[in-house]
């Protein structure tokens, strides 16, 4: 007899106690599971106050809104004129803007701004240019 016929009689012999550990196992699984996603939250909720906090002290005050903090570095920008790209790590590399949920600005967003303020923005083919004040 091989190894494998022993184990499938010793497993026929043994199924209903194979079954209580198989359900048992799956329960501690999902247990398992939801406190890993709890934890997960837990620690995105901290990291995001930890952001925020860094974000205050560093700036001295409220965090700029993200038009606000594309104008600011839009402004000290040759020609004031930025890749989207370019422009949102520049926002997160000086700690200007984070989004809600505590991550970088994207430039989906970057590009959204200038739609939404053009008496702020232009685009020059691929570079978003900021508007000179009057």
């Amino acid at each position: 007899m091989s190894y494998q016929d022993e184990v499938a009689t010793v497993a026929v012999k043994q199924v209903d106690a194979i079954r209580r550990d198989l359900a048992r196992a799956q329960q501690a699984l999902v247990l398992a599971g939801d406190e890993v996603l709890k934890l997960n939250r837990r620690v995105a909720a901290l990291d995001w106050l930890l952001r925020l906090a860094e974000t205050e002290s560093t700036s001295g005050g409220p965090a700029l809104t993200l038009h606000d903090a594309m104008r600011q570095v839009l402004s000290r920008a040759p020609l004031r004129m930025m890749r989207a790209v370019d422009l949102a790590a520049a926002i997160d590399n000086d700690g200007l803007y984070r989004m809600r949920d505590g991550r970088a600005v994207e430039p989906q967003q970057i590009h959204a701004r200038v739609g939404n303020y053009p008496q702020f923005f232009t685009r020059e083919g691929t570079f978003i240019k900021l508007i000179e004040a009057d």
